[in-house]
């Protein structure tokens, strides 16, 4: 009778944890889908850079070690070779990311230590070569930074970005109807949001 009842604890404890880790995937794909809807109705877009483009746009002078360092999410803004899977937040958008989010979600909420992810760095800015759910799932936590391998590259020429912010005219916060846009938005999100969001995030809190 004990090691039945400490086996239906400990079943129930596990049911318990993977619908956090549910609820928790389904917020993110729920952000990523929203995203997706709103870039195309404001004409911007919300996707990982790829760096075969950078590739393409820039030669690259040389490669060297980077070594191991912690990098912050917010400067991760590419993939090397799956920049259709994840939006530019890492929220995942492709329903084929499910099953291995949820192992690498498993793994960080049971205190398991995982291998650094590997990028590459372009300017000051990193794209992603091997550990896109892991940096998924660690942003989905709150975690601001991951432990990564660092490979650097040096090209010839301004980056895309770069060229970007050199526009004339160009202002950070953005014209006052693209601000009044992104309000309006901002408000229609907040009605369409879904209601399982709410539920789900009770329970990984």
């Amino acid at each position: 009778m004990i090691c039945q009842a400490t086996q239906a604890v400990y079943q129930n404890a596990l049911d318990s944890r993977q619908q956090g880790q549910n609820g928790l995937y389904e917020q993110a794909l729920a952000r990523g889908r929203r995203g997706q809807l709103w870039s195309g109705l404001r004409g911007r877009s919300r996707r990982l850079l790829s760096l075969e483009e950078i590739s393409e746009a820039c030669t690259v002078q040389a490669r060297c070690s980077g070594g191991t360092r912690t990098v912050a999410i917010a400067q991760i803004c590419g993939s090397e070779n799956r920049a259709s899977d994840f939006d530019c937040d890492f929220n995942p958008i492709q329903d084929h990311t499910h099953d291995r989010w949820l192992g690498i979600a498993s793994a960080l909420q049971r205190g398991r230590s995982l291998p650094p992810v590997a990028l590459i760095q372009v300017g000051d800015r990193y794209f992603v070569r091997d550990g896109h759910h892991r940096i998924s799932v660690t942003r989905a936590l709150g975690q601001r930074a991951i432990e990564a391998t660092v490979e650097v590259w040096q090209v010839d020429q301004p980056l895309p970005w770069e060229e970007l912010s050199q526009e004339p005219g160009r202002r950070r916060g953005g014209s006052q109807e693209e601000l009044r846009s992104d309000s309006i938005l901002g408000w229609l999100s907040g009605l369409l949001r879904p209601a399982h969001d709410a539920g789900a995030s009770r329970v990984g809190a």
